[in-house]
């Protein structure tokens, strides 16, 4: 089947944008952007003019937006905005200027005070009180805004003492005032306030005040009135930067990349067809909202749906040139065109939060008890051992006692002995003498009778003696029963004292793991609390945290701790970009980070001051990965110009540009003795740089998919790291020696609140401060970077000391005593303020 005429703009011999050249955008997105399901936004506003809230979905207008930045940076205290009718001036300063300052674009701007007005019929008055909601925005004093009210502006004086008052002393910060249409004072106010209003204009663009950035935007097609009043027309129009007719590209940026965002496809056609339609027109812009918004919400699609806008779909539901008068008239007996229904919706989810304070209080009572219960054990084993030792000495005193008395009867024993010895030497002289005189046995019949008598005594003593000693032999028996006795009563003793000491031990663990416990859900709960204040007190919910901190090292209160520092100083350890940041990497000492972005730039920051150190420009698009060599003389930088470039550190110049690349450079890395660089692209390709000679150590290593992330293994290999796996390759010859484990690499999980999730040796660590998409980078020692699509690269540390440290030398105080009753639950007694 034929294709119709209108299905290809480029067969069009006047199309100024092509079907081919809409394709090759959006294939340049989809290689920096991983495609995801559609949202159910409607990425067009439609007729209104694009709010700070959509800035997500602004594109078209970046040169000029680029330009004003350039103009802050610079310095410029004045600044004009000019453009024809509905050409997107509005846009321009809410969803670019406004978004871009806010997120600090420009360093420090993320801080400044930025008022949005329009002059109307009483232009002084209006800029007076925009001036005074400021200062009550600020929380200065009320009656600094009344009588700011009260007195107005009336000369260039009056404007400096609101900024000094605004401010402060710290002059790093700006006021920026933006006056929008500005054509209303030749429109709606009368002849007295237009002169009184632009002759403040014009003192305060011959000489701005210090800290003060005004801005004006007005339509260029009354400049003609403006030139009445020469003070001001000629700064306005020297210092202004222009919006012409947007340029194709622009257009097709504006049309292809808001749809995208939100995962909707578009086909290619579809672009160029819109493109060539509203091409050279002064308010190109808001007719492709319209047209895009009717055209998107005309077909309905549920979310995580696929979503097409496509051609055959515009041309039904009529194309921007029928629209205005060009679509031919329908016949009279045409069909009438039904309605085209519009049900698209935005799905709206609701958060619930439980609080847990009742479940800490049951714990910590039932601590308590368990604290009591230990020290009651404690003192039950203390007074056991105490019983224990009496006895020991009681029962030492009897065994002295028996020992005594056994040695006693020992003694009378032995004396026995003797007695019965010498009874018995007298019996045998006495015999002796009978035999010798038994011829004159009569004489001595005397003598035989005191023998015989002294022998019968002897015996009895001698019987005596035997009944002693078994006396004494039965009392040292049951001396030694006794002792014995009494060793085993000791023996006793000592296993209950040995019993009652472990008691008393396993009673202080006890007591030790419950005063643990206590202030565990101590920590806790003051984590719970610093969650509970974030929103209304940042400060205070850090210093709340750093107190839950300090009670026990917890998940939660390490948690709470680094989400309140991030609420509360969220420009601190930030490096900012004017666009997204893509890669980054500490020097080897830890002084310096580099940054890869996509504005074409790597930088070199110092970063204990947070300074630019250099600046390497070189790349002819997005730099997308950055390394340092070993010694840190020299970086190297991959880009999407299909170039790898080594750079000098101390002369911030490039000494080489590395050629041979296909596609875009994804990774760079030096080897650990500094001659050779590896690179790997979306070409599927490794290529190994001898850095002496400028030129390619062995043929490029071809792999089958695309190659994210290249390194030096510590045995020497390159690690290689794909869709398809992780793969090891010999440098000097390139040939495959197997696979590698990627685990050393890096860690991450990003959360749906926008956190990182990072896994490290010391276990996870959860960070935040990033507004958009952001990766883990680089992790060296107690610190990580990470970088991020918002335009920062962020510095966390990670040991929690060294958090709390920052946080009370950025804070400058404590809680006061009510912080401290009201949120800590203390029990004290403050002093009447």
């Amino acid at each position: 089947m034929s294709q119709p005429e209108h299905s290809s703009p480029a067969a069009t011999p006047t199309a100024v944008y092509t079907a081919e050249q809409a394709a090759s955008l959006i294939a340049r997105y989809r290689s920096v952007r991983k495609p995801r399901p559609f949202d159910g936004r409607c990425p067009y506003v439609g007729a209104v003019p694009f709010r700070e809230s959509d800035a997500r979905l602004y594109f078209g207008h970046e040169n000029q937006l680029e330009a004003l930045l350039d103009r802050i940076e610079r310095g410029d205290g004045f600044i004009g905005i000019l453009g024809p009718a509905k050409s997107g001036k509005t846009s321009l300063i809410q969803a670019g200027l406004t978004f871009a300052l806010r997120n600090g674009a420009v360093m420090d701007s993320d801080s400044w005070p930025i008022q949005i007005l329009t002059p109307g019929g009483a232009p002084l008055r209006r800029l007076t009180e925009a001036c005074a909601e400021l200062i009550e925005r600020a929380g200065l004093h009320q009656g600094i805004a009344d009588a700011l009210r009260r007195h107005g502006l009336n000369g260039r004086g009056d404007v400096r003492d609101f900024v000094d008052a605004l401010l402060g002393t710290n002059a790093r910060r700006r006021v920026v005032l933006i006056v929008d249409q500005f054509e209303d004072v030749f429109t709606s106010a009368d002849e007295a306030a237009r002169r009184a209003f632009i002759g403040l204009l014009a003192q305060l663009a011959k000489e701005p005040p210090p800290r003060l950035i005004l801005i004006l935007a007005m339509r260029s097609e009354f400049l003609d009135h403006l030139a009445r009043f020469p003070e001001l027309h000629k700064p306005l129009t020297a210092r202004a930067v222009e919006l012409p007719p947007m340029a194709p590209q622009e257009l097709a940026r504006a049309i292809v990349l808001p749809a995208l965002e939100t995962g909707a496809d578009i086909e290619p056609a579809l672009v160029a067809r819109l493109v060539n339609d509203v091409y050279g027109a002064p308010d190109a812009l808001p007719k492709l909202q319209v047209a895009l918004r009717d055209l998107f919400l005309a077909i309905p699609v549920k979310r995580g749906a696929e979503k097409k806008l496509l051609l055959a779909d515009y041309v039904d539901f009529g194309p921007l040139q029928e629209r205005e008068g060009d679509r031919p008239p329908p016949a009279a007996d045409a069909p009438a065109t039904p309605a085209i229904r519009r049900p698209l919706r935005e799905a709206l989810g609701e958060q619930r939060a439980m609080s847990h304070f009742a479940r800490q209080e049951a714990r910590l009572r039932l601590m308590s008890s368990v604290t009591a219960i230990a020290a009651a054990l404690a003192a039950l084993a203390l007074a056991f051992g105490a019983f224990g030792l009496a006895q020991r000495a009681q029962f030492g005193q009897q065994a002295d006692a028996a020992s005594t008395a056994a040695a006693i009867a020992q003694a009378d024993a032995a004396r026995a002995l003797q007695t019965a010895g010498a009874a018995a030497f007298a019996q045998a002289t006495a015999e002796a003498h009978a035999t010798r005189a038994e011829d004159a046995r009569r004489g001595a019949d005397a003598t035989r009778a005191v023998a015989e008598a002294a022998a019968t005594q002897s015996v009895a003593a001698q019987r005596l003696a035997l009944a002693e000693r078994a006396t004494a032999i039965a009392i040292a028996t049951a001396v030694v029963d006794r002792e014995r006795n009494a060793v085993m009563l000791e023996a006793t003793i000592s296993a209950v004292a040995t019993q009652s000491s472990a008691q008393a031990r396993d009673a202080l663990a006890a007591k030790a793991t419950a005063e643990a416990n206590l202030s565990a859900t101590r920590s806790r709960e003051l984590a719970a609390v610093a969650l509970n204040q974030l929103a209304d007190d940042p400060q205070r919910a850090l210093l709340i945290a750093v107190e839950a901190e300090q009670a026990a090292h917890t998940a939660q209160a390490e948690d709470a701790l680094r989400r309140a520092f991030a609420r509360a100083f969220p420009g601190d350890g930030v490096f900012r970009h004017p666009a997204a940041v893509t890669d980054a990497e500490f020097s080897p000492d830890g002084r310096y980070l580099l940054t890869a972005a996509r504005d074409g730039v790597a930088r070199l920051w110092d970063v204990a001051s947070g300074q630019v150190v250099t600046a390497f420009r070189g790349h002819l698009g997005q730099v997308t990965s950055v390394a340092f060599s070993p010694d840190g003389r020299r970086v190297a930088t991959g880009g999407t110009d299909r170039t790898a470039r080594l750079w000098s550190v101390d002369a911030g110049r490039a000494i080489t540009v590395l050629i041979g690349h296909t596609g875009v450079v994804n990774d760079v890395a030096f080897s650990p003795d500094g001659r050779l660089l590896v690179t790997g692209g979306a070409d599927r390709a490794v290529r190994v740089w001898d850095l002496t000679s400028g030129g390619l150590l062995t043929a490029p290593i071809q792999t089958g998919a695309a190659i994210s992330r290249v390194l030096f293994l510590d045995d020497g290999a390159i690690g290689v790291l794909t869709a398809d796996g992780a793969l090891r390759f010999d440098p000097r010859t390139g040939l495959s020696i197997g696979a590698w484990s990627p685990a050393e690499l890096p860690q991450f999980t990003r959360l749906p609140d926008g956190a990182l999730v990072a896994q490290l040796d010391r276990g996870a660590v959860t960070v935040y401060g990033h507004t958009a998409p952001a990766r883990v980078a680089d992790a060296r020692g107690d610190r990580l970077v990470t970088v991020s699509a918002d335009g920062t690269a962020r510095v966390h540390p990670l040991r929690p000391e060294a958090l709390v440290e920052r946080a009370r030398s950025l804070l400058g105080r404590e809680l006061t005593c009510e912080e401290r009753v009201r949120f800590l639950n203390e029990a004290r007694r403050c002093p009447a303020s």
